[in-house]
């Protein structure tokens, strides 16, 4: 036996023993961390290459000043309070090239977070962080924003189309309603950056037209005539005498009055400031008012028609944005609803002041709404922009005034309400947004 190598073997066997002993510290150790894992200003590449420090295989090792954080672009002065306010991603982008860091976001199931912590919320209590509106930020995934308040108020200038031309006195017409103008004003409130209110109110609209003829020979006819007249195939169960005032008149007056206003009161769900769905109730109010008048050397009368419409239902909209300049926009809105429009007419026949015939009924229909507009955005600033567009309307199954009547006049007329008619309005719309 070699005495002198027992020692030898014995430190190579110690050795291995230390060797496996460290690696096993350090398997203990660094369990728990993935492979991979970036590590900012903890180590440098000199101490790796040197051998000081550990680090687990495929670790990856930058500077500290290369991790790009949420403070990055508060200090590019994006921010209201060290966080992006609202409306102020696009310029973040424009100005800075890229998203912020801001955290990862994940969600936690929690229905006052909107099914998401964001940023800052702790998925292991359920708690929404500085989302849930405490700190005075939003609950939407990604960047958080503040809460605000908004006013829309806008000029509509409408027409009402229908009935063009309408009249009862013979080889005269009364012209087409004109533009008229009215506001919309809508209040809005959105406290968490993704769901909101708002209420909009539009009106009232007056349309109105107008037409007298004076004849001093007396030679003025309206187009009424007895509808129950036995030569007419009628049963002459009316009085056809009573229309005698609306023949060899010497002055006829007619006029025509519309008007609209709604309401509505609508649940908002918003993203990233570019669309935004709607979901509500509306109410239409549209009166109607038709009369004509007729006076003879001999008497007088008159047969005026009035119809109050109704609409009460549900509505569905979309807003779209879309970016064509740092500060301009493309905006395009739509709405649609189903309604039930509850109707009342009044008919009345008078002769030398006294009523020959006074019909009074109501019902009801199914009808639809629908809106669209077209224009364009301009931001101002965080707080205020302007817009510019056109807009149409189309409403169905109305009962105006004129439907009412009919030039053959019987003891039935009035009796039944006529809903069949469709209104389109359309004209310009100019406005300006204020946030706060």
């Amino acid at each position: 036996m070699n005495i002198r190598l027992i020692p030898s073997a014995l430190r190579r066997s110690a050795s291995h023993a230390v060797a496996i002993a460290m690696a096993a510290a350090m398997t203990c150790s660094m369990s728990g961390q993935a492979a991979g894992q970036t590590y900012s200003g903890q180590v440098s590449p000199g101490q790796m290459s040197s051998g000081q420090g550990f680090l687990p295989p495929g670790a990856r090792i930058v500077p500290a000043s290369a991790v790009e954080t949420e403070a990055t672009v508060a200090s590019a002065g994006y921010t209201s309070g060290n966080r992006l306010a609202p409306g102020q991603l696009s310029q973040a982008l424009q100005n800075s090239g890229s998203i912020a860091q801001v955290g990862h976001c994940s969600s936690c199931n929690v229905p006052s977070c909107n099914g998401s912590c964001g940023s800052y919320g702790n998925c292991n209590t359920g708690a929404c962080g500085p989302g849930d509106g405490t700190a005075g930020y939003g609950n939407a995934c990604g960047i958080p924003c503040d809460p605000y308040q908004y006013v829309i108020v806008e000029g509509l200038f409408l027409q009402r189309q229908g009935e063009g031309g309408f009249s009862l006195t013979r080889n005269q017409s009364m012209d087409e309603f004109q533009f008229e103008w009215a506001p919309r004003i809508t209040f809005g409130s959105l406290p968490n950056c993704v769901n909101g209110y708002e209420f909009t109110w539009v009106g009232p609209f007056e349309f109105d037209r107008r037409l007298t003829v004076t004849e001093p020979a007396g030679n003025i006819d309206s187009l009424l005539f007895d509808g129950d007249n036995p030569v007419n195939g009628g049963a002459n169960d009316f009085d056809g005498t009573f229309l005698d005032p609306f023949q060899n008149a010497n002055v006829q007056s007619q006029f025509y009055n519309s008007e609209y206003w709604s309401a509505e009161l609508n649940k908002t769900i918003v993203g990233w400031d570019v669309i935004r769905l709607l979901l509500g109730g509306k109410f239409i109010r549209i009166e109607e008012e038709y009369g004509l008048s007729s006076q003879t050397n001999t008497g007088s009368g008159s047969l005026t028609s009035s119809t109050e419409n109704s609409y009460l239902g549900l509505q569905a909209g979309l807003d779209l944005l879309y970016p064509i300049s740092r500060y301009a926009y493309t905006d395009l809105r739509a709405r649609g609803g189903l309604y039930i429009n509850f109707v009342d007419s009044d008919v009345r026949l008078v002769n030398g002041g006294t009523t020959i015939l006074n019909a009074r009924r109501d019902d009801d229909e199914i009808a639809g709404v629908f809106e669209f507009y077209g224009g364009f955005r301009y931001e101002l600033g965080e707080m205020l922009s302007l817009t510019a567009g056109g807009e149409v309307w189309y409403i169905t199954n109305a009962a105006t005034a004129v439907d009412q009547i009919s030039p053959a006049v019987t003891n039935a007329l009035g009796t039944r309400v006529d809903i069949d008619e469709d209104l389109f309005y359309y004209g310009a719309v100019v406005g300006a947004e204020l946030r706060f």
